[in-house]
């Protein structure tokens, strides 16, 4: 235990002074080595190479690339549209409008922050000017983001099966309740404090003919969540080979389909997935370097006989794990904390005979909530620029959607085949 304290005290010691999360984990690490006189460039470096030898890590810039290609070719757009004839009418309007769009587009980008950056920019100026007050419109894209790694595909979840050696594609079915819960529970709420706001807010008429036109409109957008998540369940392809399928479909349908993409933006926009890959990447070649370390250290060992001693329940240590990674959440990305923390709870979780799949989605549900926490919830920051606010009046607003997701962490938590009905069903296992 004492090189975990050393561990984790020098990793938060370096955030706390300012430094990138990349050197705050390497730092870390290379001083637990030193401590044990094992300290070598080759084996760092071999360390690091070894967590990004994997065949299923090239999922990670296939859906980056999907998400930018569909974002930029006139997708958000036609997802607002189809989305504005197909709840618009329901009294909250376009904030039932911003949940359905977020929840369709969940489906391709597999990113919170690219979900509430597509979402938001168009829905965001759009709420204001039909009445909604600015923070609670930022707070419904915001709240509406965390949907994005939850529902398959996500990002958050293959980093989490890459590390723990479960199934993807079972972990993406195991995120599809939990994700459609939080978009009832938000809509529910919307609904609610629509009618008791002070603020007028303009529906849309219910027209057939306008839901059939948008949803042609938009059809080659609402294939793409199919054919990633039927490809899957059909045994056709591999989660890694269905982001493959999603970036050569995207490339087709802004060229050819939307005709929105020209060839000259191309080079601009596999620019942009490539950084984005490459900061997802490192971090996770520097956190098997810690993983390596834990292992050494026998640290999952000495945690795992640590709760056995301590706690004799398994809902409990579901329960404090679960405060622990919220704590996390609100200092940590997602990815960052999934990829520190997957290697040191999940031998303590099947210790106590807690399903691996659920808790990669428990884990995930629960730090995409971080997303929307200050003081580093970066879709916080994005819905917040957008409408033109400060953080704290998003923070005050954003309260009330928090609610609604912890509830669903809880619902999940306590009740877990809400998450497993579906993988169990189909993976049998």
């Amino acid at each position: 235990m004492i090189s975990l304290s050393i561990l984790f005290g020098v990793f938060f010691l370096l955030l706390v002074i300012g430094t990138p999360i990349i050197f705050a984990l390497m730092g870390a690490a290379l001083v637990v080595l030193q401590t044990n006189d094992l300290l070598s460039s080759q084996l760092v470096l071999q360390r690091i190479y070894a967590g990004l030898d994997s065949f299923p890590m090239l999922a990670i810039p296939f859906f980056m690339a999907a998400g930018a290609l569909m974002e930029r070719g006139g997708i958000s757009r036609r997802l607002v549209n189809f989305s504005s004839y197909l709840v618009g009418w329901i009294r909250g309007g376009l904030g039932h409008v911003a949940v359905i769009a977020s929840t369709i587009f969940a489906g391709i980008s597999g990113s919170a922050v690219a979900d509430t950056t597509a979402i938001g920019s168009t829905m965001i100026p759009m709420m204001k000017r039909r009445g909604f007050d600015p923070a609670f419109a930022a707070s419904v894209v915001a709240a509406s983001g965390v949907n994005g790694p939850v529902i398959p595909p996500s990002i958050p979840l293959v980093l989490y099966g890459v590390i723990s050696g479960v199934s993807i594609g079972a972990l993406f079915m195991g995120g599809i309740v939990p994700g459609l819960m939080m978009t009832i529970g938000l809509m529910v709420l919307i609904y609610i404090k629509a009618s008791r706001g002070d603020w007028e807010v303009e529906t849309e008429p219910f027209s057939l003919s306008g839901l059939v036109g948008s949803f042609l409109s938009a059809i080659g957008a609402l294939i793409m969540p199919l054919i990633i998540v039927g490809g899957i369940l059909g045994g056709v392809f591999t989660a890694t080979e269905a982001a493959v399928v999603a970036t050569i479909y995207a490339l087709v349908a802004g060229l050819f389909i939307y005709r929105e993409l020209s060839l000259s933006q191309l080079p601009a926009l596999f620019k942009v997935a490539a950084l984005n890959t490459a900061v997802v990447m490192v971090i996770v070649g520097v956190a098997n370097l810690v993983g390596y370390v834990l292992t050494i250290e026998q640290i999952p060992l000495a945690l795992s006989n640590w709760f056995s001693d301590h706690i004799t329940n398994a809902l409990v240590l579901l329960l404090v794990i679960n405060l622990l990674l919220l704590v996390a959440g609100c200092f940590l990305d997602g990815g960052s904390a999934i990829i520190v923390f997957t290697p040191v709870l999940l031998p303590v979780t099947q210790a106590f005979g807690i399903d691996p799949v659920f808790f990669g989605v428990m884990m995930t549900v629960n730090l995409m909530i971080g997303t929307v926490t200050p003081p580093v919830g970066l879709s916080l920051y994005i819905a917040g620029g957008i409408a033109n606010i400060t953080i704290l009046q998003i923070c005050r607003a954003i309260l009330p959607f928090l609610a609604v997701h912890l509830a669903v962490l809880l619902l999940i938590t306590f009740f877990p085949q809400l998450v497993l009905a579906i993988p169990q069903a189909l993976y049998n296992y």
